[in-house]
């Protein structure tokens, strides 16, 4: 594989910067963290390719549109499959737990199905850290919801809205959130407004416009969501754990 990187950072926020340029001139890109001389890095990838033509292109049209020089590094097949941890739990239960696919295997394994679907396995990963919830199952309900971000349902693209939040039926199109970070934050604030009593923690601000509806702690479990996010959703869990396991097992 040949991947592109337009920026390579000791500090994550300065890669955020990079990430939230890059989308306002059209080219999505996602951060990957990689351990140099025994630093932590924060690179910002802007596309993964078989040929080496391809992400030439790719680093031609970011210096067109951005002016920032992008460069190429390889990897081979062997190394690609460490991105899924060997002890990973393939059958999770709780909401709440560490994340333990990575962001680039989150975002390769979508654009397998749609290639065209929005690079947000940082998102997923970042935040659902910071809130302990499962990211990696978060993003499994996101393809679930969306139809791997199709958008065929009630809601639409642009919405950022990844987790059918206030689409109760009927036509309602639901809530519409400013940025793909903002939507991804209100699903992870709405998981854990299911999955716990605890006070949200403070860092982002509450973005979620039902957070306040939800019984609070009233579904710990994936399978507990059954007939409260979706109705009457009596396999909704389980879907979701299905298509968890055959994103970990790619």
């Amino acid at each position: 594989m040949y991947k592109v990187f337009a920026g390579s950072f000791k500090s994550r926020e300065n890669a955020q910067e990079r990430v939230t340029f890059l989308r306002s001139r059209g080219i999505q890109s996602f951060i990957v963290t990689t351990i140099i001389s025994g630093e932590t890095w924060y690179r910002v990838q802007a596309g993964a390719f078989s040929t080496r033509d391809n992400a030439q292109r790719q680093v031609s049209e970011i210096k067109a549109k951005t002016g920032i020089t992008a460069f190429i590094a390889t990897e081979t097949a062997a190394s690609s499959t460490s991105t899924t941890p060997r002890s990973i739990d393939l059958n999770p239960t709780t909401i709440l737990g560490p994340t333990q696919l990575s962001a680039e295997k989150m975002n390769e394994y979508v654009r397998t199905i749609n290639p065209n679907a929005p690079l947000l396995g940082d998102y997923y990963k970042t935040l659902g850290e910071y809130y302990g919830i499962r990211g990696d199952v978060a993003f499994a309900q996101a393809m679930h919801e969306t139809g791997y971000f199709r958008f065929t349902g009630d809601v639409r693209n642009g919405q950022n809205n990844f987790a059918g939040i206030g689409a109760t039926g009927g036509g309602a199109r639901g809530a519409t959130f400013n940025t793909a970070e903002e939507g991804v934050l209100a699903h992870l604030q709405h998981l854990f407004a299911y999955a716990t009593t605890a006070p949200l923690p403070n860092r982002y601000p509450l973005v979620d416009p039902r957070f306040h509806l939800v019984n609070r702690g009233s579904a710990t479990t994936w399978t507990a969501l059954n007939g409260k996010w979706a109705v009457p959703g009596t396999t909704y869990g389980q879907s979701i754990l299905s298509l968890f396991q055959r994103m970990a097992q790619s």
